[in-house]
């Protein structure tokens, strides 16, 4: 059976304090490299030949600690289609600074992020395309494969692999450093995870 694994990083400052870290040099906290160690040690007995990682330095953090948790080689490949969302107005700021403006639209990303658009920046739709495509290419070639990726790049591969419009997105929870599993299933997927998915409609 193919296997393809999805990875959120650890935990991070910014998940903390509430900011935006888009594409900035985030690092984890001690409890993200933690999160990320126990996550390796998890997939261990799994035959991960290939580690797919956004090319941010919290998923590169990521995937070494994962590399040895798993406690042998794996070579790690960064990846630029699993890239988090590109929204540049946002970066760097809190959450509550960035209500504070309305031309930054945060409201619509809040209540119907599958209608958010501002420009310069990335929809989830895009973000959806090119990640989706990468992803299939993968589950195509690797008998079983690790992607290390963002909270946003997730939701939107699992709103796919579930079945869920892209409405779906606020549904589906994404944990710092939980694996994930995905692996076909008759004509669609099956998504395994230590948490309930909503079903697809």
């Amino acid at each position: 059976m193919k296997k393809l694994w999805l990875l959120r990083h650890g935990q991070t400052f910014a998940n903390i304090e509430g900011r935006f870290a888009g594409r900035t040099a985030e690092p984890l906290t001690p409890e993200g490299e933690k999160q990320a160690l126990e996550a390796g040690e998890r997939l261990r007995e799994e035959a991960v030949k290939r580690i797919y990682v956004s090319p941010l330095k919290r998923t590169i953090e990521t995937a070494r600690l994962v590399v040895k948790g798993m406690g042998r080689k794996i070579k790690i490949i960064p990846e630029k289609a699993f890239i988090e969302i590109n929204i540049p107005a946002w970066e760097g700021k809190r959450k509550a600074e960035i209500r504070q403006n309305p031309e930054l639209n945060y409201e619509i990303w809040a209540k119907s992020p599958h209608l958010f658009s501002l420009t310069g920046s990335e929809t989830l739709k895009e973000v959806q395309d090119r990640a989706v495509k990468r992803a299939l290419q993968i589950l195509d070639r690797d008998h079983c494969a690790l992607i290390i990726t963002h909270m946003v790049v997730i939701r939107v591969l699992l709103c796919h692999f579930l079945g869920l419009g892209l409405k779906g997105y606020r549904s589906i929870p994404v944990p710092n450093a939980t694996p994930i599993l995905v692996f076909p299933e008759g004509e669609g997927f099956r998504v395994e995870a230590p948490f309930a998915f909503p079903l697809a409609a």
